[in-house]
């Protein structure tokens, strides 16, 4: 396949409820491949997902990151130096900012079916947000996500958990007025409400949608995305287990779990966040690719 040249361009996203977010839209000059919206982990930086986009893009998908409220580029001038007084909880993420963009991707290619990549947190995105949005999107590419949980964490993760989630979180969230994550090194700085949430869900042995099934239930009933997993034997916090109940929680959407162990692809290491790291080049971003486009590989005939 050919690689094109690649204009790139940063787009505002207007929420449903007038937020403004920030984005970057990486367009080859004929995009003829399927548009790809890439959605970041937990307290990530789109920037972080930069190389992907422009890999992506040279393959002819037209591609959009975006930064959430309070996170990267989308942090506002009032919380530049702190996010304190910042209103916003992981479904606030789900149901407000992620359909902007994905409503801003669809517009922009007149309607096409959108493919996601949704790492860790971004995934999650896609489960629990509202059906609408759910129907603009064709394929899931989910990477290193899964259930919360913190006993299904892998080892590295589960020693740190009760740290953050029984002492450093409650403490620090109600004295700052935010959880202070880039200080600890622990998932990033985030809004109050996003971590108090986050961290009610993770001591849930069915995570999010034990704690509030009212709220979520029928957003992961609804969804009927194609999901194409990918689980790292490295990945120092999801586990498969972790996956595979994620997956499970979607009853409705048809999905298969490709795990990859780092040696098997020529890697020494992929972890939780090294599949979006340029070594993934000739790994696994041709694997990404490629679960984006299996659906339209299989002749409906």
């Amino acid at each position: 396949m050919t690689q094109e040249a690649v204009s790139i361009e940063p787009v505002a996203l207007t929420t449903a409820d007038g937020v403004v977010l920030q984005g970057q839209v990486f367009g080859p000059r004929n995009p003829h491949q399927r548009p790809v919206l890439i959605a970041g982990g937990l307290g990530i930086a789109q920037r972080f997902y930069f190389p992907l986009a422009g890999w992506l893009a040279q393959k002819g998908h037209r591609v959009m990151t975006f930064d959430l409220r309070g996170i990267g580029a989308s942090r506002s001038p009032a919380h530049r130096q702190s996010l304190r007084g910042l209103d916003a909880d992981m479904l606030t993420w789900a149901r407000r900012d992620f359909p902007a963009a994905v409503n801003a991707l669809s517009a922009l290619a007149g309607g096409a079916p959108i493919g996601l990549i949704g790492h860790s947190l971004g995934a999650h995105h896609a489960a629990m947000t509202d059906d609408q949005t759910q129907a603009r999107l064709e394929t899931v590419v989910c990477v290193a996500a899964g259930s919360g949980y913190w006993r299904d964490w892998a080892p590295a993760s589960r020693r740190l958990a009760p740290l953050m989630l029984h002492l450093a979180a409650p403490v620090l969230t109600p004295l700052f007025g935010y959880f202070p994550g880039k200080a600890l090194r622990m998932v990033g700085d985030l809004p109050a409400p996003a971590m108090r949430q986050w961290s009610r869900w993770c001591r849930h042995p069915e995570f999010a949608w034990g704690v509030e099934p009212d709220r979520l239930l029928p957003s992961l009933h609804s969804a009927r995305f194609r999901i194409e997993a990918f689980s790292f034997t490295d990945d120092d916090a999801m586990t498969e287990h972790c996956t595979r109940k994620l997956l499970a929680a979607m009853p409705n959407a048809p999905s298969t779990v490709k795990v990859v162990k780092p040696g098997d692809v020529g890697l020494v290491r992929i972890g939780h966040t090294g599949a979006f790291r340029r070594e993934g080049t000739d790994a696994l971003w041709p694997m990404f690719e490629q679960a984006l486009l299996k659906p339209l590989l299989v002749d409906p005939s």
